[in-house]
């Protein structure tokens, strides 16, 4: 759900800007027992990810079939989230 990562990343940002202890803020972060649930494989997919949005953004010549259609998918949602955010 690369949804709750971007809004996770968001709460990060919040917090170590808000604050001196954002560790403990981010243990008893709602969002955290929800996040927990997922390996950090994920983590590591989302990350791959975002590199892959900033490569595009680079300009970098993806061909459709260079990833798969679920990256594809997971792509076009995190820059969707980020012009939404942008509007606001």
């Amino acid at each position: 759900m690369p949804e709750l990562e971007v809004a996770y990343q968001k709460f990060l940002n919040r917090v170590y800007k808000e604050t001196k202890n954002p560790e403990w803020n981010i243990e008893n972060h709602p969002a955290h027992k929800i996040l927990s649930r997922y390996p950090d494989s994920f983590r590591n997919w989302v990350d791959n990810i975002e590199n892959l949005i900033w490569l595009k953004k680079g300009g970098y010549p993806f061909e459709k079939n260079d990833l798969e259609v679920l990256d594809w998918k997971a792509m076009a949602l995190i820059e969707n989230l980020r012009i939404e955010d942008q509007l606001k």
